[in-house]
């Protein structure tokens, strides 16, 4: 048979081991915050440049391909202009020819950055 003063020690020793529980779960939240709070800003530089950096390496990658889809998309562009100028029997508007012309220095410059990019490279970093 159980006394009162033995059920109380036993109630006293959970009401103790739960504080003790708490305590311990608010110093590692504590722990954690201010672990995030002064790591984070030397941290996040870091993380942010290797995904930049990688990014950077996909597109450089990417090189080959999305000028090959620029090809496909400007030209297909300038069948669709002359198609529907022919079918309206009307001058296109300057503003697309403009545009249009601009897309297409554009791709001219992207097909031969390859060969552009060791000279810009070189009168850009000497002194």
């Amino acid at each position: 048979m159980t006394t009162s003063s033995q059920t109380g020690g036993v109630a006293a020793d959970q009401r103790v081991a739960r504080t003790a529980s708490v305590a311990a779960v608010t110093t590692a939240a504590g722990a954690v915050a201010c672990g995030v709070c002064c790591v984070l800003p030397f941290a996040f530089p870091a993380v942010a440049a290797a995904g930049t950096g990688s990014l950077m390496a996909w597109f450089a990658g990417a090189h080959g391909w999305a000028t090959a889809v620029a090809v496909v998309i400007v030209s297909g562009a300038w069948m669709s202009i002359r198609f529907q100028s022919h079918r309206t029997r009307r001058r296109q508007s300057r503003t697309t020819v403009y545009v249009m012309w601009l897309a297409t220095a554009v791709l001219v410059l992207a097909l031969l950055w390859p060969r552009i990019e060791p000279h810009v490279i070189r009168a850009l970093t000497q002194r």
